[in-house]
């Protein structure tokens, strides 16, 4: 179940350590591996490595289908605020309306609506401003945890790429000559 943050009341999407967790496995795979002797590289179980190449590659659109959701829901704040600014702006008019038969409850009105009005658009850039700041939190943490995960992808690769390349160089080399006995 999401949390909620005490200061908005707004559910926190709760971290989504899959991603995490994926690349820890990827290393700890590539850590209790057999060594192949005399070279760099390391004998990794084929169905364990894809498996988690496979969960990689589901959580990582997990992470942007709750960006996705993160943005639906601050346009869905946006609207409320804005049918609620046209429901009060509504009801001003439709008082002000029925006031306007004597001249100075008209002006009284007038001022009573502009003022509601006025705060209507306040309370509504209020909730935009505040829909906007979640949004953009919540996208902080999803691009953290996306350019974390790269970052662990890149580094995973990189040494993949040196334990290749110093098998080829162990291949290369020729055998050191002996003399006889």
């Amino acid at each position: 179940m999401a949390a909620a943050d005490e200061h908005r009341a707004y559910p926190i999407a709760e971290p989504t350590p899959d991603l995490f967790q994926l690349l820890e496995q990827l290393a700890d795979l590539i850590g209790r591996s057999s060594r192949v002797p005399f070279s760099g590289k390391v004998m990794v179980d084929e169905a364990e490595l894809q498996m988690l190449v496979e969960g990689l590659r589901q959580a990582f659109p997990r992470e942007l289908r709750q960006a996705r959701r993160v943005l639906q829901e601050r346009q869905k704040i946006i609207t409320e605020a804005q049918l609620e600014a046209q429901r009060i702006l509504a009801t001003a008019q439709e008082r002000a309306q029925y006031l306007m038969s004597e001249q100075g409850i008209m002006n009284e009105t007038r001022t009573h609506c502009e003022e509601m009005l006025r705060h209507a658009k306040e309370q509504k850039q209020r909730a935009i401003a505040e829909a906007n700041r979640y949004a953009l939190d919540v996208l902080e943490k999803v691009e953290t945890a996306v350019l974390n995960a790269a970052s662990q992808i890149q580094r995973v690769k990189a040494e993949l790429t040196a334990s290749v390349g110093e098998s080829r160089a162990v291949r290369r080399s020729p055998l050191p000559n002996r003399e006889p006995l």
